[in-house]
C-alpha cells in the first residue's frame, strides 16, 4: 500500500501548477501592504469582516469527471508519461478550490475569474495570513480584486499584477507601479520542490477563457 504521506507529497507536486497561479495573490497583497505607504491606511484599506465570496458547485457527474481528469494529468506528470495539456475553466478552478483537500487553504478566501485571456480573482484573507503581524492589523481582513498575467519562462513562474482594487478603490499609481514591476512568484521559484515541479511544465497560460497547464514532452 502506498504511504499516504508520500501520496500527499505527490499531489502537492502536481498542484504546483494551479496553486502557484492562484496563491500568488497573497504575495501581491502582502507586497502592497508591506510598503511604507500602507502604514497609515489600515482602516481605509482593510475591513473588520471577511468578504462573502461566490462559490461554485458543479453537478456530481461533472465533478467526478473533473477530478478524474486532474488526477490522470497529475499521475502522468509524476510518472513521466506523455499527457495532454490540462485545461480548466474558471468554474472548474473554483470547484476544485471548494472540494479538493490540496486546495483547502484557499477555500472561502479566493474566487477565480477568467475573461478571455485575463486571469482575475476576488480574495479575502486575514491580514495576518499575508505576513502582517503587528497589532494594528489584528482582526483586519484584506478584501480585494485584481487582474494578473502568468507565464513560465526558463523554468520559472512569472506573475505580474496588471491592476489591483482594495475595497473597490484602485491602489495608488505610485504603489501600483512598484508592484507591477515585480515578479510576484519570486518566492515560489526559490523553493527547491517548487522549482523541481516547474521543470516538468512547459507553460502556464490563460487563453480563450481557460487556464492551460502544458507539461514538457
Amino acid at each position: 500500500m502506498a504511504d499516504p504521506q508520500q501520496k500527499q507529497k505527490r499531489g502537492c507536486l502536481f498542484y504546483l501548477g494551479i496553486i502557484a497561479v492562484v496563491s500568488f495573490l497573497m504575495l501581491a497583497l502582502g507586497a502592497f501592504f508591506g510598503l511604507r505607504y500602507a502604514k497609515r491606511m489600515v482602516n481605509e484599506l482593510t475591513d473588520a469582516q471577511p468578504a462573502q465570496l461566490p462559490t461554485v458547485r458543479l453537478p456530481e457527474a461533472q465533478m467526478f469527471q473533473l477530478h478524474d481528469r486532474v488526477n490522470s494529468f497529475r499521475d502522468g506528470i509524476r510518472d513521466g508519461d506523455a499527457v495532454e495539456p490540462l485545461e480548466l475553466s474558471a468554474d472548474e478552478l473554483n470547484a476544485l478550490i471548494e472540494t479538493d483537500p490540496a486546495m483547502a487553504s484557499l477555500k472561502n478566501h479566493l474566487f477565480v475569474t477568467i475573461n478571455s485571456n485575463q486571469l482575475g480573482a476576488q480574495v479575502s484573507f486575514p491580514a495576518q495570513d499575508l505576513g502582517l503581524v503587528s497589532r494594528r492589523w489584528e482582526g483586519r481582513f484584506v478584501n480585494a480584486t485584481g487582474v494578473f498575467d502568468a507565464a513560465i519562462t526558463t523554468n520559472e513562474l512569472h506573475i505580474t499584477a496588471e491592476s489591483l482594487l482594495v475595497r473597490g478603490t484602485p491602489i495608488p499609481k505610485i504603489i501600483m507601479r512598484e508592484i507591477a514591476a515585480e515578479n510576484l512568484a519570486y518566492k515560489f521559484n526559490q523553493d527547491p520542490r517548487t522549482g523541481a515541479g516547474l521543470k516538468k511544465l512547459q507553460s502556464v497560460e490563460v487563453k480563450k477563457g481557460k487556464l492551460i497547464i502544458v507539461p514538457k514532452k
